[in-house]
C-alpha cells in the first residue's frame, strides 16, 4: 500500500511538473513603417535602467523624447 502511495505521488507530481510551463504573450506590431522611409526595426531590448522596450520602427532624422523618472 504505502508503495503504491508513493508510486502516485511520483506520477502526480511528474504530470504536474510536466504541464506547467512558461506563458507566452504575443503581440501584434506593424509590419512596416507608415509614413517613415528608411525606417529601422529595433529588435526588443532592456534600456540603460533594466526596463523591458519591446520592439518598434526608429525613423531616421525624429529626434525621439526620453522621459527619465
Amino acid at each position: 500500500m504505502t508503495m503504491r502511495l508513493i508510486l502516485a505521488g511520483l506520477l502526480f507530481l511528474s504530470v504536474g511538473t510536466g504541464l506547467s510551463g512558461c506563458v507566452v504573450r504575443e503581440r501584434t506590431v506593424a509590419a512596416r513603417p507608415g509614413t517613415c522611409p528608411g525606417g529601422v526595426w529595433i529588435e526588443g531590448h532592456y534600456g540603460p535602467r533594466g526596463r523591458w522596450h519591446p520592439g518598434h520602427w526608429r525613423c531616421p532624422g525624429v529626434v525621439e523624447r526620453i522621459e527619465i523618472d
